[in-house]
């Protein structure tokens, strides 16, 4: 029969199991945190690059539109 562990050594090994857990749940959030910083400038980036392709376009057109009417 397995004697159940003293009180101190029982609030010892839950101190320690939440210590482990707070550490982990840190660790996890700043994975999350870096992953979400990522995704913005990526979001960024494309829409820097529709922004330029959009006014490439619009000069194409203006000077096809130009060529035509001249």
């Amino acid at each position: 029969m397995d004697p159940k562990p003293p009180p101190d050594k029982q609030i010892f090994d839950d101190n320690v199991r939440r210590t482990v857990e707070r550490t982990a749940l840190r660790k996890v959030r700043g994975v999350l945190d870096a992953l979400e910083r990522e995704e913005q400038e990526d979001r960024r980036f494309r829409l820097g690059i529709y922004a330029v392709c959009g006014t490439l376009v619009l000069l194409l057109i203006w000077f096809v539109a130009a060529l035509i009417l001249s």
